[in-house]
């Protein structure tokens, strides 16, 4: 089964207030999605991933990611689209670093300012005032620090989250290739050390890890949501041989890639 796609080209930015909201089926997007959880309950999916839906709960979805939420009782929330075309300036992706995060935890002191937040967005997303599009950009622009600064990892700077954000940009066009570190330094302009200080600072691994880690995750959501067989995904991820991509999968994964398509296909009932 592969996911519906639904293409954001119709606007650049949108929030709503979902005071009940029926069961989503899994999808994906071209924009990043944030959902902020004010009350109730129930399961969110990012990719092959579930997590609980709770009160204080941020869930952070990039362009890509497959996504929904299913068995809902009396949800709150408010739910934000946007598209990196709302940015006039590049620097304003410094802040597109909190999307490596599938959720965070908002602590009770922090619930608050953001909610605040989200709600000023709201009221001037619905509104027709003068100056509408550069109070939204700058609202956006408080709100994204505001969830960069609850995020458990320390304060990176901004040459660390530009090259953070550039390679995943990168990774995304090259279709999650297995690719060596020095392919995407190369690319970045940047040394092979710069680019394994700055991911390491972010995400705790270093290149090689994470681009791993990012080839094993798409790997995963062909898998799952596609229809390409096990040699067209390993073709797709740049294996010249699939039986290195099966052992691959199964030494990173612990199981074989079909039979981890065969239980998630149980699993979910697709």
């Amino acid at each position: 089964m592969t996911a519906p796609f639904f293409n954001f080209a119709k606007e650049t930015f949108r929030i709503e207030r979902i005071d009940f909201y029926p069961p989503i089926p899994r999808h994906k997007h071209s924009c990043y999605e944030l959902f902020f959880i004010v009350g109730g309950s129930g399961t969110f999916y990012i990719d092959c991933q579930s997590y609980d839906i709770q009160k204080n709960t941020l869930f952070l979805v990039s362009p890509e990611r497959i996504h929904g939420w299913e068995q809902t009782h009396n949800l709150q929330a408010y739910l934000l689209k946007f598209d990196l075309s709302i940015f006039p300036e590049k620097s304003f992706s410094d802040h597109l670093s909190i999307f490596h995060f599938d959720t965070v935890n908002v602590q009770e002191n922090e619930f608050k300012s953001i909610e605040n937040i989200l709600s000023t967005l709201l009221e001037e997303y619905q509104a027709t005032r003068s100056f509408k599009e550069c109070t939204i950009l700058n609202l956006l622009n408080i709100l994204l620090i505001y969830v960069k600064r609850t995020l458990p990892a320390a304060p990176s700077s901004f040459t660390t989250n530009t090259l953070f954000v550039q390679l995943n940009d990168l990774m995304q066009q090259n279709n999650y290739q297995l690719t060596p570190t020095t392919y995407y330094a190369k690319k970045l302009k940047t040394s092979v050390k710069l680019l394994n200080q700055a991911i390491k600072e972010i995400t705790g691994l270093n290149s090689s890890e994470y681009i791993r880690s990012k080839t094993m995750l798409e790997a995963k959501r062909l898998l799952k949501y596609d229809t390409m067989t096990c040699n067209e995904i390993a073709d797709h991820l740049g294996f010249v041989d699939p039986a290195y991509f099966s052992r691959f999968f199964k030494r990173e994964v612990g199981i074989a890639a079909k039979h981890f398509r065969t239980a998630t296909d149980e699993k979910y009932n697709f």
